[in-house]
């Protein structure tokens, strides 16, 4: 698939895809997290369990909430795997959890960047 886009914008349009849903807004808002997700979205979370895109954005949503915690990125690093498909890779801190993340990004037909692939891992 063609998207006339260089791989520089594409990697700059996913990572910022990818800050927006990791700002305290966006995590907040079910409606507005769930319109970065594609509709074959899957992750493996930190917690070791399997989820799909029906209900991620509301136990987002409100565990956000709950913790209040802001979500701190690390070592951010991006790269295009294929046209319209870009993965990233980063540390998140969060109430002192350390989580490694690698999502993968895709652009849809309507030109949106939507996530169809996130995996969190604890570390030390």
């Amino acid at each position: 698939m063609d998207h006339d886009l260089a791989v520089d914008d594409q990697i700059r349009a996913a990572v910022r895809a990818e800050l927006e849903t990791l700002s305290p807004d966006c995590r907040r808002d079910a409606a507005r997290l769930d319109a970065f997700l594609a509709d074959d979205f899957h992750e493996y979370g930190r917690s070791g369990g399997e989820h799909v895109k029906a209900g991620t954005a509301v136990r987002v949503a409100q565990r956000s909430g709950e913790s209040g915690a802001y979500l701190e990125v690390e070592g951010m690093r991006a790269t295009l795997v294929a046209d319209g498909i870009v993965m990233i890779k980063y540390t998140s801190v969060e109430g002192g959890q350390r989580t490694n993340r690698t999502s993968l990004w895709r652009l849809n037909s309507a030109r949106q960047w939507q996530m169809f692939h996130h995996q969190g891992t604890p570390t030390a």
